[in-house]
């Protein structure tokens, strides 16, 4: 039904299959204009979602209980029991009827006192969902990517990207608190704030502070990361530690820094060293 749907509001829907570090996935593609009363006149919504998925045949378990990981990840818990294969066609069919929804009644008040090029530009929204394995180590480790471009009128856009680590031994996500040993948070602070300083080329935290990062106290290690081969990436999207200006941040830091906090008991931790 929702894939009837979107076929309905101006929508393509594509499959392409491909292999990955040797775990075989499949990409869902949907593009949809969405126009409100569906009058092409009338301002639209234009979403695009392109999603991935895991369609190997050879562990059950395995790609089931990662496509219920992806689906959440990408388009929230509501969907999180929906089929892989059907997810994205029915959150882009609920965007399309949300938008109407919520924006019909009052786009005919507005346009009455309102400026048509105002108006069109106030009702035209724009959504983006891209997701992509972004790593896969052997009965180790994948990493799942999810990036988002939503506008919904005002100056810009919001984009963010989200990492989710997920270890492929029991099936479960990846904290901060599996990969350092207690009582990362305050060093683990610190090696942040230092790399930040060196990548903006400033001596001192309060220097950090005025060139627009900060406060300080928000500054703390976040668990959007992801696990590289040779250092841990920690990703900060627009807004959350300095203005949009700056775009997302992100600092790395090797292994080899982070090594006097590294949990080294926990398998992943030693598959990397």
């Amino acid at each position: 039904m929702a894939l009837m749907l979107a076929c309905l509001l101006n929508a393509s829907c594509s499959h392409h299959a491909s292999n990955v570090g040797g775990i075989e996935t499949a990409e869902i593609s949907i593009d949809q204009t969405t126009h409100l009363f569906q009058d092409e006149q009338k301002p639209a919504a234009h979403e695009e979602i392109h999603f991935t998925y895991i369609t190997d045949e050879r562990d059950e378990r395995m790609r089931d209980s990662l496509n219920r990981i992806f689906v959440d990840k990408t388009f929230g818990e509501k969907y999180r029991q929906v089929p892989a294969k059907d997810a994205p066609a029915q959150c882009a069919a609920d965007y399309a009827e949300t938008y109407r929804h919520d924006l019909e009644s009052s786009y005919l008040e507005d346009a009455q006192t309102t400026d048509s090029d105002v108006i069109t530009s106030w009702y035209s929204y724009e959504e983006t969902i891209e997701s992509a394995v972004e790593r896969y180590q052997k009965n180790t480790l994948l990493v799942y990517r999810v990036s988002t471009y939503a506008y919904t009128g005002g100056v810009h856009g919001i984009y963010a990207t989200n990492y989710t680590n997920i270890d492929l031994h029991n099936l479960r996500i990846i904290t901060l608190n599996d990969l350092f040993k207690a009582g990362y948070e305050e060093p683990l602070t610190n090696l942040i704030c230092e790399q930040l300083m060196k990548d903006v080329e400033v001596e001192s935290l309060e220097e950090l502070e005025e060139e627009g990062f900060g406060p300080l106290e928000y500054i703390k290690p976040t668990e959007n990361f992801i696990i590289d081969e040779e250092d841990i990436e920690f990703l900060y999207n627009v807004y959350e530690i300095a203005p949009y200006a700056y775009g997302a941040i992100s600092v790395v830091i090797p292994y080899e820094t982070l090594m006097p906090l590294l949990n080294t008991d926990y398998l992943i931790v030693k598959k990397q060293l």
